[in-house]
């Protein structure tokens, strides 16, 4: 073993990986899957060379099809010492590698949400070498060794509200509240959002609601830092990353109680869990904007088993285990 300098940890030999995974940014969609780009480059930092498949499949579903003859292609051409899916229904494709060990990762709504997924998802983890989840919830459902996402703490940190305002020409006094996701997808609620920002102008606040869904990675820090706080309404979450960058930026969270976003909690208090319906979140909302001292500043220090950098190291830990236990 040696000891790679970006990250204070033994390492192996370095692997060849490749990616299969159902969500990966692209110029239409530059923030898609943003959390499995931000994994596979910190692989890439640790040494790793990887290789990524990416399923389009929220163009079609026959996309799922035709990657299972792209990943026989690919790993019968090259050697891959692991395979790792990324969702349940890409792991479907996967099973189709040849002669190497599969980790699949489940990552939410391929579990919680559709019951077909979760079936789908099931068959392609029983036929897998290794499983990993991101959250308890879903290792109580699918059993996993837990990691959940994680976070670049050196990209995701706080600057001046003022500063990130002025950049993004967005108004100095008005209290903004950020909604970091695609209004489009039912999931994630955005008309509880509406409401519960509704209720408190009804109330006198001068507050906008900030749609955000269509920017690349590294440009959203300067949205974290330019809101009064971040409100996640989903009706699913596995281990919502946006939550953790939100964090790292100092901006504070008024979440349902979805993912991994309770076991959050308990270590970085400055998450406002509350219930599911407008007037609840818009009373958390009013409790974290009346309350600097309490929720303007959560501590960056609490976040350290996040760092992206410990999440890679974690994940090169089960592609390990794997090798060995399938030699």
């Amino acid at each position: 073993m040696i000891m790679h300098e970006y990250f204070d940890v033994p390492m192996h030999v370095p692997l060849k990986i490749l990616i299969v995974t159902g969500m990966y940014p692209e110029p239409s969609r530059p923030g898609y899957g943003a959390f499995v780009f931000h994994q596979v480059d910190h692989l890439r930092r640790l040494g790793h060379i990887v290789d990524v498949l990416p399923i389009r499949g929220y163009l079609s579903k026959f996309n799922y099809f035709k990657a299972a003859f792209a990943v026989r292609r690919m790993t019968q051409r090259q050697h891959y010492d692991i395979v790792h899916a990324h969702y349940g229904l890409s792991g479907l494709p996967a099973l189709f590698r040849a002669h190497t060990p599969l980790v699949v990762t489940l990552h939410g709504s391929d579990v919680l949400t559709s019951r077909l997924e979760r079936l789908l998802s099931l068959l392609a983890c029983k036929f897998s070498d290794a499983v990993i989840t991101v959250s308890r919830r879903i290792a109580a459902v699918i059993p996993g060794t837990i990691i959940p996402t994680g976070v670049d703490l050196a990209v995701f940190k706080p600057i001046s509200r003022g500063i990130a305002r002025r950049r993004l020409g967005l108004p100095q006094t008005r209290r903004i509240v950020l909604f970091p996701f695609d209004p489009k997808r039912t999931v994630k609620r955005y008309a509880l959002a509406a409401e519960a920002t509704q209720i408190l102008r009804d109330k006198g606040h001068d507050i906008d609601l900030l749609i955000v869904s269509t920017v690349p990675s590294n440009a959203m820090p300067d949205y974290y830092n330019a809101a009064d706080a971040m409100i996640l309404c989903s009706m699913s979450e596995g281990s919502p990353t946006v939550v953790k960058e939100a964090l790292a930026c100092e901006l504070p969270v008024v979440s349902t109680d979805v993912g991994d976003v309770r076991e959050l909690a308990e270590r970085v208090r400055k998450i406002l869990i509350c219930d599911s319906t407008p007037e609840a979140l818009a009373d958390g909302l009013e409790k974290v904007l009346g309350d600097p001292l309490g929720f303007a500043r959560p501590e960056r220090d609490q976040l350290h088993t996040y760092d992206q950098r410990l999440t890679a190291a974690f994940i090169v830990g089960v592609y390990d285990r794997t090798l060995t236990n399938t030699e």
